[in-house]
């Protein structure tokens, strides 16, 4: 992409003057957009620039292609054309297509990648913004509620079980453990076990996970858990309280086998616990009848084994995220009841290739909406409100949800197409707490965009909106 001269563009106030002299002229607006006229070129080839010159810095700068933005300037925003989908929003409007050109008029305009959305600029005219041809209304604040659907309340569903009063703690466990596996995972287990040893049984699979918990909260050595021998403190006699020699819990841990033999070995590296995932993901709609609002997070299961160059039984992915605790290990993404905080459904990420075959992926070429309607499938058409971090949330994500009989609210950061990031983003706020909504329809759906005025400034889509002031308690 070139520009010719007299053409008007846009560059980032941090780039024309430098970081420290935006900060001290513009304080938290540093990365606003000032509006140049290019003038003529200097160089060629790869080193080609454009001379820039800015008008309200008083500063003329050569830049080179990917520092500047085309600036598109629409003659009558307020008719506009009627919106019906994002698709034909993205081809109404060319000049609104990714600046470095690879959509065009014959290529899908869903946004591709979560970490390719952010090269527009949004056109501004008077109260009207437009992001790659959906335009935004700026609104005072959205006073109904767009939900029509009740505000479930979260139960259990026991069915005919023990009386409320009569319940364990082991009870709760064993309403989410799939316990029709149990007979099928003694099997198994038995099949694995060395020659001579005796067949495992439902009451030793119980113990063992039982020890296992109990290992999530101590730092001793497995070993000692066994010990009988008293010391400053009771000694903790695993043997005794769960009626399992240390020798037998070594090896049924070893030999522990979630599914036949048979496929443990074949080529489906995941094997081993799709049935345990998939049994409890059944197990949680059965069970529990969620509220009105679900969350869609991700968690990371930690990993300490074997690298899997050196070793054939590895972590088939293994993914490091810094900003966990655990930072190495087997991310998985989940949906939970945020009234309850009960867990409801967990998809463990298998590696990229094969994530991009999963359900919906294909009709909507973004992770991030694909997988919020994966984990929100059983109670899709219910009208309940999703709720997500800007891993997953997007203006396509909001726009997905609707179709399927939900709402969506969610932190927008880096998938920013069809959103009016760049415009929320310079929108000078007077103090803390100041925020400003936009609006626009999309498909005969209601949309919002929100931003509120924290230290670090938020903004939100949303399908569901409650009175416009509590939006200040996110």
């Amino acid at each position: 992409m070139g520009f010719s001269v007299g053409d008007r563009v846009v560059c980032s106030a941090d780039n024309v003057l430098g970081n420290k002299p935006a900060k001290q002229r513009y304080g938290r607006l540093f990365r606003k957009e000032l509006q140049g006229v290019v003038q003529g070129t200097e160089g060629s080839g790869r080193s080609k620039k454009y001379v820039v010159c800015f008008d309200e810095v008083a500063t003329t700068k050569a830049f080179s292609t990917r520092s500047l933005k085309q600036l598109v300037v629409l003659e009558n925003d307020e008719a506009g054309p009627t919106i019906t989908s994002l698709d034909e929003a993205a081809f109404t409007h060319n000049a609104y297509s990714d600046i470095d050109g690879r959509l065009t008029n014959d290529e899908s305009l869903h946004e591709v990648d979560i970490h390719e959305n952010n090269c527009s600029s949004d056109v501004v005219s008077s109260d009207v913004v437009s992001c790659h041809g959906v335009k935004w209304k700026v609104v005072e604040g959205v006073l109904e509620d767009w939900r029509c659907a009740p505000q479930y309340g979260a139960h259990i569903l026991w069915g005919n079980d023990a009386d409320e009063l009569q319940r364990t703690p082991i009870d709760y466990w064993k309403l989410s453990f799939p316990l029709q596996l149990l007979p099928d995972i003694v099997t198994w287990t038995t099949a694995s076990l060395p020659a001579g040893c005796a067949k495992a049984t439902e009451e030793e699979i119980l113990a063992v996970f039982g020890i296992l918990y109990s290992l999530t909260g101590t730092s001793e050595g497995r070993r000692d858990l066994w010990s009988t021998e008293d010391g400053l403190f009771p000694a903790p006699r695993f043997g005794e309280r769960y009626s399992l020699p240390r020798n037998r819990f070594e090896v049924l841990l070893r030999c522990l086998s979630f599914c036949p033999p048979s496929e443990a070995k074949g080529n489906d590296k995941w094997a081993p616990v799709c049935r345990l995932i998939d049994g409890f993901n059944e197990r949680q709609v059965q069970k529990i009848y969620p509220g009105w609002q679900l969350c869609i997070d991700e968690s990371v299961s930690s990993w300490r084994g074997k690298d899997g160059d050196f070793c054939s039984d590895e972590m088939p992915n293994v993914t490091r995220i810094d900003r966990k605790p655990k930072e190495v290990g087997c991310e998985i993404k989940n949906c939970a009841d945020a009234d309850t905080k009960v867990m409801l459904q967990l998809e463990i990420q298998e590696g990229a290739e094969i994530m991009c075959t999963r359900e919906y992926v294909a009709d909507y070429k973004l992770a991030g909406s694909a997988q919020v309607l994966r984990l929100t499938k059983p109670w899709h058409g219910s009208g309940r409100v999703i709720s997500a971090d800007s891993a997953f949330a997007s203006v396509t994500t909001a726009l997905a949800c609707r179709k399927h009989g939900l709402h969506f609210t969610g932190l927008v950061k880096t998938a920013t197409k069809f959103y009016p990031k760049s415009y929320m983003d310079e929108v000078e706020f007077a103090e803390l707490g100041d925020d400003i909504t936009l609006k626009t329809t999309v498909d005969g759906h209601n949309i919002m965009a929100h931003a509120w005025g924290d230290k670090v400034r938020k903004c939100f889509v949303s399908t569901s909106s409650f009175h416009y002031y509590s939006w200040k308690t996110f």
